[in-house]
């Protein structure tokens, strides 16, 4: 029960107690006070009759007409005369039923009138005893309205109370409401800060969450700091800060492999003609300094897009990588302008030159084809000794424009959009006890009789801003698949789920008018845009948990110096990117790193699931350093 009935209970019992006491006491004092006006009354009765008898000189006629006329008059209950023996000689008693007060009411509250008594004379000789009692039945009535009233005041009192009573608790409580809030945030891991409300005892319990928030957040700021510095230690390049030559295969493999937006783009090479003269003529510590510059330039290139990457791939040649763009030659333009900058900077421009290759990667490439095309094209730019970009074409992918390829994608999207086309696959994804943890669920294009990966259609939903249409549709047939198969179902949801207002007032109707289901949906976000769009982010989050959907991050591993920020934003899981999985039965580092995240992860009540797993070895060693669970073309369902 909460705080604020209790509140109330209290008030309606202090106040029925209040009730019950002035009532037990009035009613008592008022009925010994009726009781004293009855013996008074009956007494002063009895000798004024028996006074105006003996006036008669006790005729028995007038006697008895007297005392009948004088019980007509209906305020007696009891008339007797007895003679000097004690016999009665005349009684008058009325017998009917009181009715002007409730049975229980005069069974609790019995008035017991003492009779009055009188002697009657005649000259000085004794006629007899005449005894009196006034009926209780007034003393009833008046006893019970006089109930009544003071049961009205108090009714009356009490709904005044209750109003100003529910304003001052309103007032009194409102600091509660934050606080409350504030305790339901910690429990689904949301761990907030609020003002701190006036009241002491509120004040109180809202400064000791809020240190518990902020140390939360200092511990996750302080572990992904650690986490970072980890990572660029054994992936990076000690001069120039980018990734090494090992790990950015293994980002370009898992691009290759992915069903996603990021499975098509562009790689550009770009290779620094003249190196080792420059060595030889202004010493490693210059040239180190030039290329720590060159690293920080291309560093800021990356963060300025989703999930490219950069890299190192020896001493002369840099690399990148840029999903979801078209155009081969545009992103090796833009490497060749950064350097080019920092070599005119220090008047090096004149000694060096910046060829360059460039080709388009897809969903279904292997990395021996990509550079064996780069490499080719790469000779050829370097040949014609000037600053150029060869880009490579692979079969007749060029052939039609960037803008042709759209309008064709743009006819089909229309088509599948109106007919339904689209679908959804199931890969399991269980935990390290074997037990599912929900179907992860990538969309599929039935496209002319073919059924085509998300990764080779995505893309271009993405550039023709379909991304919401998309996800809508994706929720719609994920929802309904749970309601069919009635098992937990995860899909991927674009960055227009995390930034477009309207998506967010779709997907709480739709999540109501699924209740059920949508307590087995998971959603995720990519790494990338979650911290991108970070407070957008945190409010997509609040709705779905207000459904009791699950919410995670995917392909988490690329920005850790970032992990503080989920201190406050509630997901309930983490997906590993593949690219931290792959062979980590033999990379320490990995290991070492996924250790620590996990760790991080539980700690604030998050699970830890590994993306991409392809063998026995991988698997068993995400169980090792403290995975929660695993997705992946090596994972099967138990007994399958």
């Amino acid at each position: 029960m909460s705080l604020y009935k209790q509140l109330w209970l209290a008030v309606i019992f202090m106040l029925s107690l209040v009730f019950a006491c002035s009532f037990i006491v009035s009613s008592l004092s008022a009925k010994n006070y009726l009781e004293e006006q009855l013996r008074m009354k009956n007494a002063d009765n009895a000798t004024a009759l028996a006074l105006s008898l003996t006036h008669q000189d006790a005729d028995e006629v007038l006697l008895e007409l007297t005392l009948s006329a004088q019980f007509d008059t209906g305020f007696y209950e009891m008339i007797q005369l007895a003679d000097p023996e004690g016999h009665v000689t005349i009684l008058r008693e009325d017998t009917r039923v009181v009715n002007d007060a409730p049975a229980w009411f005069m069974q609790l509250f019995p008035i017991v009138g003492e009779p009055g008594m009188a002697t009657v004379m005649k000259g000085w000789q004794q006629v007899g005893v005449l005894t009196l009692r006034s009926h209780s039945r007034f003393a009833y009535a008046e006893l019970w309205q006089s109930t009544q009233k003071m049961a009205m005041v108090f009714l009356i009192a009490m709904i005044l109370a209750g109003v100003l009573g529910s304003y001052l608790l309103k007032r009194i409580l409102k600091p509660l409401d934050k606080v409350v809030d504030q305790a339901k945030a910690i429990g689904e891991r949301r761990f907030i800060t609020i003002p701190e409300p006036r009241t002491l005892e509120f004040r109180k319990v809202a400064r000791s969450m809020n240190d518990l928030s902020e140390r939360i957040k200092q511990v996750l700021a302080q572990e992904a700091k650690r986490l970072e510095k980890w990572q660029r230690q054994t992936n990076v390049d000690k001069v120039t800060g980018l990734m090494n030559r090992e790990p950015f295969m293994k980002t370009l493999d898992a691009a290759l492999h992915s069903d996603d937006v990021n499975s098509t783009g562009s790689i550009c090479l770009i290779r620094m003609s003249g190196l080792m003269k420059l060595n030889e003529r202004y010493g490693r510590k210059v040239i180190d300094s030039m290329l720590h510059d060159m690293g920080n330039a291309l560093s800021d290139m990356v963060l300025t897009h989703s999930r490219w990457a950069a890299c190192r791939l020896n001493g002369s040649d840099f690399a990148m990588m840029a999903p979801r763009a078209m155009q081969a030659d545009e992103a090796a333009r833009e490497i060749q302008q950064v350097l080019g900058e920092i070599l005119e900077n220090r008047s090096m421009d004149k000694e060096v030159r910046l060829p360059g290759a460039a080709t388009i990667y897809a969903h279904g490439d292997t990395i021996g084809d990509i550079m064996t095309r780069l490499d080719s094209s790469m000779l050829i730019a370097d040949k014609e000794g000037a600053s150029q970009i060869g880009v490579a074409h692979k079969g007749d992918i060029q052939l039609t424009t960037v803008r042709e390829q759209m309008e064709v994608w743009r006819g089909v999207f229309d088509k599948a959009f109106n007919g339904h086309l689209f679908s959804l696959s199931s890969f399991p994804a269980i935990s390290t006890a074997g037990e599912l943890l929900h179907m992860e669920s990538p969309v599929r294009l039935n496209w002319d009789g073919e059924i085509i990966s998300a990764g080779r259609f995505l893309p271009w939903i993405n550039r023709l801003e379909m991304s919401g249409m998309l996800d809508q549709q994706v929720i719609d047939l994920a929802l309904k698949q749970i309601e069919k198969d009635d098992q937990p179902l995860c899909v991927n949801l674009s960055v227009a789920a995390v930034v477009e207002p309207a998506f967010l007032t779709w997907i709480s109707e739709r999540l109501s008018t699924h209740s059920d289901a949508a307590t087995k949906l998971w959603l995720e976000i990519p790494e990338s845009m979650a911290f991108r769009h970070l407070k957008s982010f945190k409010m997509l989050c609040t709705r779905a948990k207000e459904h009791g959907t699950k919410i995670g991050i995917e392909h988490m591993g690329h920005q850790l110096a970032e992990l503080g920020e989920l201190h406050d934003v509630g997901v309930d899981y983490l997906k590993v990117d593949t690219n931290f999985i792959r062979d980590i039965n033999d990379n320490v580092a990995n290991q070492n790193l996924l250790r620590n995240l996990c760790t991080v992860g539980h700690s604030i009540g998050v699970i830890v699931i590994g993306e991409g797993v392809r063998t026995e070895e991988e698997w068993a060693t995400l169980q090792e350093v403290g995975a929660d669970g695993a997705t992946g073309p090596g994972i099967k369902l138990p007994g399958v």
